[in-house]
């Protein structure tokens, strides 16, 4: 039951997180807020959602879990692929990540590439992610607290509720330490 709206969400959900896999940056400094210690280490996704909560089916009932989305428009195998897929900060601000469980050709595509990599900067609240060649960056709030990271982007680019504007909403992904 794919519609252009569900698929839209779905496509840029996952371009979203795209820059995660492919990011580099430079070593976070001295100057920064919050230590950049505390984002290094290796991540599981637990998490991908919207607000404010959207209606893709346009059923009347509106949801903020994507994952539940993901879960019911492409299977199990791809949620299980995206909850124990790892993305590792490493220290010196390299970014790596491990394709999960269940992955097939398809999803692997939008998991982390190992073998590209690249670095990422934590500053204050900001995480900054920018490709291995250098033609992109994205920079996103983010915020570590504990064992949970959350990564959030705010969005512009859907008419969710039909009225020919587009709606902004915030993307979070969750994740935690594995």
């Amino acid at each position: 039951m794919h519609t252009p709206k569900t698929t839209r969400l779905l496509t840029w959900a996952l371009i979203v997180a795209v820059p995660f896999w492919f990011g580099s940056c430079s070593k976070s400094g001295s100057d920064s807020v919050t230590p950049a210690s505390s984002i290094e280490g290796t991540w599981v996704y637990t998490g991908v959602k919207i607000n404010p909560a959207v209606d893709p089916f346009k059923t009347g009932q509106k949801t903020n879990d994507l994952l539940a989305l993901y879960t019911q428009v492409l299977g199990t195998d791809f949620q299980t692929c995206l909850t124990t897929t790892k993305v590792t900060f490493a220290s010196g601000g390299k970014i790596s990540g491990t394709p999960g469980s269940k992955c097939t050709a398809a999803s692997s595509s939008q998991v982390p590439d190992p073998e590209t990599g690249g670095t990422w900067k934590y500053d204050g609240s900001k995480l900054t992610i920018t490709s291995a060649d250098g033609k992109s960056s994205e920079v996103y709030d983010a915020v570590v607290s504990g064992n949970t990271l959350k990564i959030m982007q705010v969005d512009s680019s859907t008419d969710w509720d039909g009225d020919g504007k587009n709606d902004t909403e915030t993307l979070t992904l969750e994740m935690a330490r594995s």
